[in-house]
């Protein structure tokens, strides 16, 4: 597997949304996405339950802070590479990860 893409996400709901979609948008293929919640209470879960398919795991449970769910993350990903994309974040169209590849 080429790329691991990490989002982390605690509380934004709508970000989450629009960053899965991005990734889930992508011509290239050759990639993972993890998703680590912080054991959220606005809908967040459930917007990953409802984009679970496009996941290759995910999480959601109290941790200690951005940097733990980021290394929660890191301990997963199984690529060559690493992409951190946030919850709020997004691929700004279906060709970028064709381009870096």
């Amino acid at each position: 597997m080429k790329l691991s893409i990490v989002t982390i996400n605690r509380n934004n709901a709508a970000g989450l949304v629009r960053t899965i979609d991005s990734v889930r948008s992508q011509d290239f293929r050759d990639f993972e996405h993890i998703v680590i919640d912080g054991a959220s209470t606005d809908g967040s879960v459930e917007a990953i339950r409802a984009r679970a398919g496009a996941l290759q795991y995910w999480v959601s449970e109290p941790d200690a802070g951005i940097y733990a769910a980021m290394n929660k993350g890191l301990r997963k990903a199984q690529g060559e590479y690493v992409q951190f994309l946030n919850s709020g974040d997004w691929l700004s169209d279906g060709q970028v990860l064709d381009r870096v590849f």
